[in-house]
């Protein structure tokens, strides 16, 4: 089933793992990718694993964009850019990325309806580690994106996010692990499965909504 056909799908942070695993979901989904980071030869790697939809012509239906989203001027060009393409806007997923670019996005999401998901991740943990640190800095997200929603729900845009735990496909033990009531750590396939839930129809009664995959830790006490 493809949930997103001709959709239009800007993933900031997409030079990483899960920028991977999302984009290639989207884009089995029907969905035009834009891809979004820093590390342009990341970028054209993982933009030539994905599969494309060959009715376009003399281009293919996805874009690779490199640039940093916390500068306002790289912003604006990067919108233009992306408009002058594909003329709208349906989903953005930001992973790891500063909250900065949403506002130079919703006008464009008003129009389709569009919907946010903000990924937050711990790809490592450093050696002064804390639990309650991360359990505070997940808290800030949910308030963060609270607010947001409630401030863009009367436009019809979703906003949502997700609270990865550590993600890894190391099954070695760690910190982390140690609260995990699963007993195990997620990885972008499973980060990449909620983003895809929240961005559909499928969630569209949902907004405002932080939803962890990091094992039942934000459960635990």
């Amino acid at each position: 089933m493809k949930r997103f056909k001709e959709k239009t799908v800007i993933i900031t942070g997409a030079d990483s793992d899960i920028g991977l695993t999302t984009a290639t979901r989207f884009a089995r989904e029907g969905a035009n990718c834009i891809l979004v980071g820093i590390n342009h030869d990341l970028l054209e790697y993982i933009y030539k694993e994905l599969p494309q939809d060959h009715t376009w012509i003399n281009t293919g239906n996805h874009l690779t964009i490199t640039s940093d989203v916390n500068d306002p001027t790289q912003i604006v060009r990067l919108i233009e850019h992306v408009l002058e393409k594909y003329e709208h806007i349906d989903v953005m997923v930001n992973i790891d990325t500063a909250v900065g670019i949403h506002q130079s996005v919703i006008p464009y999401l008003i129009k389709t309806k569009g919907n946010i998901v903000n990924v937050s991740t711990l790809t490592a943990i450093a050696a002064d580690w804390n639990i309650n640190t991360y359990k505070a800095e997940q808290n800030s997200l949910t308030d963060t994106t609270k607010a947001m929603a409630l401030e863009n729900a009367l436009n019809g845009v979703r906003i949502n996010a997700v609270a990865a735990g550590l993600v890894t496909t190391d099954t070695s033990s760690n910190p982390f692990l140690t609260h995990s009531p699963l007993g195990k750590t997620a990885t972008p396939v499973d980060v990449t499965a909620a983003i895809m839930f929240l961005a559909s129809d499928d969630a569209a009664m949902i907004t405002g909504v932080n939803l962890p995959v990091n094992g039942g830790v934000s459960a635990s006490s």
